[in-house]
């Protein structure tokens, strides 16, 4: 597997390795009798509980280098109390954003691939009452797990016993092989024969409508002059989404989560990432231990042309453009273009500025009504109720 970046001088980040790190195998878990799942908006403190209340660090999830204390403890006399054995699969808001579930929430589901552990029900634990995401019941469903084996729960719940795998992915540190496996079995039960499908593939953000990225029309224009097809993720079944995947050789597309889908590639593709913002900040590392699992060839490429510099991960809009790093990608790989295409895009750079002005204003309005707002917040008794009624006035004031 090959990496070739094509980003300015100051743009660096390490590198990890997945090799360092041994594969797992069906004893690679651990057993709580009378385990309690209990979820908290501290996600560090979101896990499986044992019988006299300390957290199991095992059964926190891990995000780069944290470490956890064994002394975390919490009051679980009051759980409600159900006589399974189940799996524990994780909690928190990440199970339930698709990018953040391919690198994260199915850490541990790889215990599924066991036979051993294959007929238990499995949980999955939410800070609030919410419908589970559509796309973890057809993952699970793909695993073998029917529906009414999936428990969710939103509050403190003692099992007769939880089984807890080990955490497979940490985004930032690692994925190990038996997660490859993992898309494979998933895309074999899910990859459709009757949809159409491409060699090269370029998805894209632009039916996102979410008022965060301008400028990849004219990107997308190059791309699909030399042959790729232009893709909306979100328009398309998951189904699809992984058809499609699982077929390509060459994927494109910014920085994201849609990126992600190259987890159901075969071995001997390509990826190629565009930097849509200008910091150090980026989803590279996760990009490039995705491509280093599944034997794929990844090529970074900076396509910023914001003038407000952004994080990865931010509500500020940005943009990008046909920069001279793309156009020097373009030239090694012979990608066919004329002048027309490298004109400056003057409507999208205007709709860009309209979008960070209607930003900063709304910054700055939700900075004169934060203190109202946490006074009135305070009628709610505990912490999570503090935070409904925040979040519930500040969509009412639409910031």
């Amino acid at each position: 597997m090959s990496f070739t970046s094509y980003v300015p001088d100051n743009i660096t980040f390490k590198a990890q390795n997945n090799t360092e790190y041994k594969d797992l195998n069906s004893d690679d878990v651990i057993s709580v009798d009378n385990g309690t799942v209990y979820i908290v908006d501290n996600y560090k403190e979101s896990g499986v509980y044992d019988s006299n209340g300390f957290l199991c660090p095992e059964s926190v999830l891990l995000r780069g280098e944290q470490s956890y204390s064994e002394t975390v403890h919490k009051n679980i006399s009051d759980a409600k109390f159900i006589d399974e054995t189940v799996l524990y699969l994780g909690s928190g808001y990440l199970m339930m954003h698709f990018g953040h579930f391919l690198v994260e929430g199915i850490a541990r589901s790889w215990a599924l691939l066991c036979p051993k552990y294959k007929k238990l029900k499995v949980v999955i634990a939410y800070a609030e009452k919410h419908e589970l995401p559509g796309f973890i019941r057809q993952f699970l469903n793909a695993l073998g797990v029917d529906d009414e084996n999936i428990i969710v729960v939103c509050e403190k719940t003692k099992f007769h016993r939880v089984i807890i795998p080990s955490q497979a992915i940490n985004s930032n540190i690692y994925m190990m092989p038996i997660i490859k496996k993992l898309f494979d079995c998933i895309a074999g039960s899910l990859v459709d024969k009757k949809y159409e499908t491409y060699d090269k593939i370029y998805l894209s953000r632009g039916a996102m409508n979410d008022g965060r990225t301008f400028g990849e029309k004219q990107i997308e224009s190059i791309f699909k002059k030399n042959g790729y097809e232009i893709i909306y993720p979100e328009k398309l079944p998951l189904n699809q989404q992984i058809t499609l995947a699982v077929n390509c050789k060459d994927m494109a597309g910014t920085a994201g989560s849609a990126l992600h889908l190259a987890l159901f590639m075969k071995p001997g593709g390509r990826v190629i990432q565009i930097k849509r913002n200008s910091t150090n900040s980026d989803n590279i590392n996760t990009q490039k231990l995705i491509c280093d699992l599944c034997g794929l060839d990844l090529v970074w490429v900076y396509g910023s042309i914001e003038t407000v510099s952004t994080e990865h991960f931010t509500q500020v809009p940005q943009i990008v453009g046909v920069t001279p790093h793309l156009i020097k990608f373009f030239d090694d790989n012979n990608f066919k273009y004329d002048e027309s295409d490298l004109k400056i895009d003057e409507s999208e750079i205007a709709r860009y500025k309209k979008q960070l002005h209607k930003y900063k204003t709304r910054k700055l309005f939700k900075k004169i009504v934060n203190v109202p707002v946490r006074l009135v917040s305070l009628i709610g008794i505990t912490k999570h109720g503090r935070r409904i009624i925040r979040e519930y006035l500040y969509k009412k004031f639409n910031v």
